[in-house]
C-alpha cells in the first residue's frame, strides 16, 4: 500500500498540469471591440494569456492595477497570469485574494487554525456516531462512568471492539466552533499523537474515523478520542452565498488551481474550501461567464475546479474526503472505498473531472 500511495500521490498534479495546458490554448473571443484604459489592458492581458505569453500578461494586468486600483479585474487576471508563472507563485494568493475583496466585499474563505477541543465525559464534544457501537450499550457505559474523567470506559469499548467482530475503529463527528465550517482534512489527537483523515463535513458537522489501537511511549494511549483529550484541527469556513459576483467565483477557481499546481509548496486546504465554497454557490458554474472581454478565454466548469480541488486532498493520502468532494458534485456515487480497486477508481474519476 505504501508504494501506491507513492504512485499515486503524483498523479492529481500531472492531471492538473495538462487540463491547464489544454485551456490556455484555446481560440481568443472574437467580435470584442478595440479598447482603451483598464479594460484595454485587461483584454490585452488576457490576449496574451491565450497567447501563451504569461509575463507579458501579467504586465498587462499590473498596468490595470495602477490605472484603477478599485477594480478587481485586474488583479483576477493577475493571479491567472501566476499560476502558470512559478517564481510569481508566492504573491498569487494576494491577487485573488484582491480580487474577491473588492469584488465581494470581504474575504470568501476563512481560515482557522489551530483550534482545539477536548473531549467531556459523556462523550459528546466529539460524538460517536459508529454503527459498530451499540448506543444503547454506550449510553450504558456512558452513565456509569460519567464521572470518572481519563479512566473512563475506554476499557469495555476495547473489549467489545476487539471479541464482537468490529472493524476496529470508530467513527466520530463533531461541529467546529464558527458555524459556516465547510472543509477540514485532518484532526490531531494531541494524548495519543494520533493524526486521522476526515471523510466529510455535512451540515456544519465534521466526521472523521478514528483508528482502536494502543500505542505505548512511556505509558498506554489509546488512539480513540477519550475523555478529557484534545484534539486540534484546522478547517475553513465560508462567507459567500449565490450573490458573489462572476469574478468571485472566477478567483475561487484559480485559486483552487494554484494550490493545486504548486503541488507541495501548495495550501490544500485553502483549494479544497475554494472547490466547495465555488460548488456550494454556482454548481453551473462557467469561467467568464457574462463578461464580454474574459468569457471563453478558459473553458472551466465547477466539475473542473471541484477535481483539481480534491486532486490537492488526493495528493495529502485524503482518499475518503477526496471521494466525498467528487460526490457532492454528482461524480463517483458508484464508488466503493471498500474495493481493491478504489485508489485506481478514484484516479481515473478525477481524470474525467478534469477533462
Amino acid at each position: 500500500m505504501i508504494c501506491v500511495r507513492a504512485r499515486t500521490a503524483g498523479v492529481a498534479g500531472k492531471l492538473l498540469l495538462v487540463f491547464l495546458l489544454s485551456v490556455a490554448c484555446m481560440d481568443s473571443p472574437s467580435g470584442l471591440p478595440k479598447l482603451e484604459g483598464y479594460d484595454g489592458l485587461l483584454a490585452l492581458g488576457w490576449k496574451a494569456m491565450q497567447e501563451g505569453l504569461h509575463p507579458e500578461a501579467h504586465q498587462f494586468f499590473e498596468q490595470a492595477i495602477e490605472t484603477d486600483a478599485t477594480r478587481p479585474e485586474a488583479y483576477l487576471g493577475a493571479g491567472f497570469a501566476c499560476v502558470y508563472l512559478e517564481d510569481h507563485w508566492k504573491i498569487a494568493d494576494n491577487y485573488f485574494q484582491a480580487a474577491i475583496q473588492q469584488d465581494l466585499g470581504h474575504s470568501a474563505v476563512i481560515r482557522h487554525l489551530d483550534e482545539a477541543m477536548t473531549q467531556d465525559t459523556m462523550w459528546t464534544v466529539f460524538e460517536c456516531v459508529d454503527p459498530d457501537l451499540p448506543q444503547d450499550s454506550l449510553g450504558l457505559w456512558l452513565s456509569m462512568t460519567a464521572d470518572s474523567g481519563a479512566t473512563w470506559v475506554g476499557g469495555r469499548i476495547l473489549e467489545f471492539l476487539s471479541h464482537e467482530g468490529c472493524d476496529l475503529s470508530l467513527d466520530y463527528r463533531f461541529r467546529p466552533v464558527f458555524p459556516a465550517a465547510l472543509s477540514c482534512l485532518y484532526v490531531y489527537n494531541v494524548h495519543s499523537g494520533s493524526l486521522c483523515d476526515c471523510d466529510s463535513l455535512v451540515s456544519g458537522y465534521v466526521y472523521f474515523t478514528a483508528p482502536v489501537r494502543i500505542m505505548y511511549s512511556g505509558g498506554s494511549y489509546p488512539t480513540w478520542v477519550m475523555a478529557d483529550q484534545t484534539v486540534v484541527y484546522d478547517y475553513a469556513a465560508f462567507d459567500a452565498d449565490q450573490g458573489a459576483g462572476q469574478v468571485t467565483m472566477d478567483a475561487l477557481a484559480g485559486w483552487a488551481f494554484l494550490e493545486e499546481a504548486m503541488g507541495d509548496e501548495g495550501d490544500p486546504l485553502q483549494a479544497v474550501a475554494c472547490a466547495q465554497g465555488l460548488l456550494a454557490i454556482d454548481p453551473g458554474y462557467m469561467f467568464g461567464r457574462g463578461d464580454p472581454i474574459r468569457e471563453g478565454v478558459f473553458d472551466i466548469d465547477a466539475v473542473n475546479v471541484v477535481g483539481g480541488g480534491a486532486s490537492c486532498a488526493f495528493r495529502e493520502l485524503c482518499f475518503i474526503y477526496t471521494w466525498f468532494m467528487c460526490t457532492q458534485a454528482g461524480y463517483g456515487l458508484e464508488l466503493d472505498p471498500e474495493s481493491d480497486s478504489f485508489l485506481f477508481d478514484l484516479m481515473d474519476l478525477l481524470t474525467q473531472m478534469l477533462t
